[in-house]
């Protein structure tokens, strides 16, 4: 099995247990206060969707990240460099590259998306596409969080890869991991998203 499928497997397996806990203890009355005070309840500190409902029946939130896990984990053969390190994480000298939460072999693609169009992951907020067409779009962004920031530009682009800072300042959430990547693999990486 690999390594990608039990990385998911443990997750569902936590979060399970996790819900579990939370539901016994609430007993069907928990309120996840967001923002300001906000109370979302259960479904929306799950992703809106419902995780149990996604864990259930195989769609939804859940769903769609293990079918994303698979499609990466069939992905064996790159056409390039950036499309490795896309995938894999691993660099033009074929070494992982490393990173803040300390992953190996896994790139962009375990949470933006095999296809890079983005998705939605747990107990976050959606993540962005990393298609460069998206990323260079002139009317810049405007996140669910209500952050916003300019288009993209390859020298932005590489600070929030490497240090985690949009094209406006902006720090990014600590979920998006800090990479020490080489500017020539950043380039060949920018390269891969441009296609």
């Amino acid at each position: 099995m690999s390594r990608l499928i039990q990385l998911c497997i443990g997750i569902i397996l936590v979060l399970i247990g996790l819900t579990g806990l939370v539901l016994y203890y609430t007993a069907g009355d928990f309120q996840f206060q967001g923002p300001m005070g906000m109370g979302r309840g259960m479904s929306g500190m799950m992703g809106g969707r419902g995780m149990m409902d996604g864990m259930m029946r195989g769609g939804g939130m859940m769903g769609d990240m293990m079918r994303n896990m698979e499609e990466i984990d069939r992905k064996t053969e790159f056409s390039s460099n950036g499309e490795r390190i896309f995938f894999r994480g691993v660099n033009s000298k074929g070494e992982f590259i490393k990173n803040s939460h300390g992953m190996q072999g896994v790139g962009c693609a375990m949470c933006h998306g095999a296809n890079a169009q983005g998705m939605q992951m747990m107990m976050m907020t959606d993540v962005p596409p990393l298609k460069w067409g998206y990323l260079t779009d002139p009317k810049g962004h405007t996140h669910a969080n209500g952050r916003t920031h300019p288009s993209f530009t390859e020298p932005s682009f590489k600070s929030c890869v490497l240090a985690g800072i949009d094209p406006a300042g902006n720090e990014l959430s600590t979920m998006m991991p800090r990479w020490q990547i080489s500017n020539e693999d950043l380039d060949s990486l920018i390269e891969y998203l441009s296609k």
